[in-house]
């Protein structure tokens, strides 16, 4: 018997090696066998350092795994702070993270994801890292969020395990997490037993004959290869948390919640959901108040809801607006009771005086893709965030005056890349007709590029756009077809009338980052620059070719 069970194993072991996990953890294999997140009995969960947390490849990234504090960023993380660091953390829920659209969303949205590179701390450190903001300091910016969080996650989770990693600054983007834990109506309800895995950890702790299967399942799936390969690797907690978290606000509805809810009035039902937001609210106050104590500065955001946002709605929001998704909990219209809280939270900052950003209505004027579903943002809108943040920090915590860089006048515009619309005046002809300059116009590094023919003579290999009309521009990526394939010396220039021209950046191959699956490059400018025309130029290097997957350049 052992024998079969042995060989068994062996043959799941054997499949996932032959499965997307087998390259998604061909560096250390035994991981496949661990789940995204783990219980902590402090503050619910958190990611497992090394898992993978991102594999969607469709944008041409690399797989991302969390760091050794379990964070989304590629950098290892010290508990002493370096003594030339600044360090800020990002935390919140799946909206700080950087998730994609979920539940019925994501194949709406085509299962669209976002990168490391399109975070909103990732964001931020390049933006504030552009003008030299704190001499002799590097700021680093931390993507510390978890999917799921809510605001007692991140009350009991700072100083249990982030306020030892000694933060200059702590950033906290949530909100919409609290809308299914505040919408359940009850009299025995209780803030902080309704988190994310509470119940599993409650069952499990309670030696009940469902907390005896909980761990035996989660036992088995994180130390068998037979249990992940049934599983086909998806992550058992999220799967076993369906129905009990807080998505039940979701199946529960109809006739169902109305039975549920019965015995309450209106008036009984509106007291309740009253004292369930006070709770929240006190929550947050309890928050700042930590961190006030400790000495940390921060700011506190509150994040979109799609339903409640009056902004005109792009083709592909008018198909998220289709969909039910969590336009209710509990039979609670979830616009409205986000309005209350909203309008409680402010109440109480102004009251108390922490620091509020109030996110809600921000795109309200803004016609470009925001929502890829009910709180999920793009990566434009991610990048509008980052900004308005980093124009926070410069100005009220490091001091320093807001310059025309800093403009967030016409929102939309920063969402547009100019290189997809632009015009190719010249280039070298492509090895290939499939080949052409029109690749590495896509927005997104893929298996096709633009591949010139060998260049000869004393020729210069360059290629030149015309992006139709004079654009502020600011932030740029490159990503080259392989290692060969970077010039020994690269230059990026811009133009007005393609007569006078001049740098915007100057480059070499040592200046590559691993952030898509091959080299690539990203800068970001301290003060935008004004172009019709922009030309990238290499030298000729070991091959004389120019190998392009993507070139992106924004405001």
């Amino acid at each position: 018997m052992l024998g079969v069970l042995g060989g068994i194993e062996w043959l799941s072991k054997f499949a996932l090696s032959k499965s997307y996990l087998g390259e998604v953890y061909s560096h250390d294999f035994d991981f496949v066998r661990k789940d995204a997140i783990e219980p902590v009995t402090h503050y619910d969960y958190d990611f497992s350092p090394g898992a993978c947390l991102e594999y969607n490849v469709l944008k041409g990234n690399s797989y991302e795994y969390a760091n050794n504090a379990g964070f989304r960023d590629p950098r290892h993380i010290e508990l002493e702070k370096p003594a030339d660091e600044f360090r800020i953390f990002v935390t919140g829920g799946s909206t700080a993270f950087g998730l994609g659209p979920i539940g019925e969303a994501s194949q709406a949205m085509n299962f669209y994801s976002i990168q490391f590179i399109e975070t909103i701390a990732h964001f931020m450190e390049k933006i504030l890292n552009s003008s030299g903001l704190i001499e002799g300091k590097k700021i680093r910016v931390y993507n510390a969020a978890v999917w799921g969080h809510a605001f007692q996650h991140l009350l009991i989770r700072y100083p249990t395990k982030l306020r030892r990693y000694q933060p200059d600054l702590v950033i906290s983007l949530d909100g919409a997490n609290e809308l299914p834990l505040v919408s359940k109506i009850d009299t025995n309800w209780d803030y902080y037993h309704e988190g994310q895995y509470n119940n599993i950890l409650r069952d499990v702790f309670s030696y009940s004959p469902s907390g005896l299967s909980s761990y035996l399942t989660l036992w088995l799936k994180n130390n068998t290869y037979l249990m992940t390969y049934l599983w086909a690797g998806k992550d058992l907690f999220q799967e076993m948390n369906v129905m009990p978290r807080s998505h039940k606000g979701v199946a529960v509805s109809g006739q169902e919640a109305q039975k549920e809810r019965s015995e309450f009035t209106v008036d009984e039902t509106s007291r309740l959901l009253d004292r369930n937001i006070a709770t929240v609210v006190r929550t947050v106050e309890d928050y700042s108040a930590l961190l006030q104590n400790d000495g940390v500065p921060h700011i506190l955001a509150l994040q979109p809801w799609f339903y409640l946002s009056k902004k005109p709605l792009s083709a592909r929001e008018k198909t998220i607006d289709k969909i039910e998704g969590y336009r209710k909990y509990y039979e609670l219209p979830s616009d409205k009771v986000y309005k209350v809280l909203i309008d409680k939270i402010v109440e109480s900052a102004r009251n108390k005086g922490y620091f509020l950003v109030d996110f809600s209505e921000y795109f309200d004027d803004v016609s470009e893709w925001v929502f890829t579903d009910w709180c999920h943002l793009t990566a434009g809108a991610n990048y509008l965030l980052a900004k308005e943040l980093s124009n926070l920090v410069k100005e009220h915590f490091l001091g320093k005056q807001l310059g025309p860089g800093d403009s967030m006048a016409n929102k939309d515009s920063f969402f547009w890349d100019l290189v997809a619309g632009s015009h190719t005046i010249s280039a070298p002809p492509a090895k290939d007709p499939l080949n052409g300059p029109e690749n590495f116009k896509k927005g997104y590094p893929g298996e096709a590029l633009y591949e010139s023919s060998k260049i000869e003579g004393e020729e210069i290999p360059e290629v030149l756009l015309d992006l139709k009309q004079t654009h502020p521009m600011s932030r740029l990526r490159l990503v080259w077809g392989d290692e060969e394939s970077i010039p020994e010396r690269w230059t990026i220039e811009v133009s007005t009338d393609n007569i006078h021209w001049r740098a915007f950046f100057e480059g070499n191959n040592k200046d590559t980052d691993n952030y898509s699956r091959w080299p690539g490059f990203e800068y970001y400018a301290a003060e935008p620059v004004e172009a019709r025309f922009v030309r990238y130029r290499q030298s000729k290097g070991r091959e004389p070719v120019i190998k392009l997957r993507t070139w992106n350049l924004y405001r």
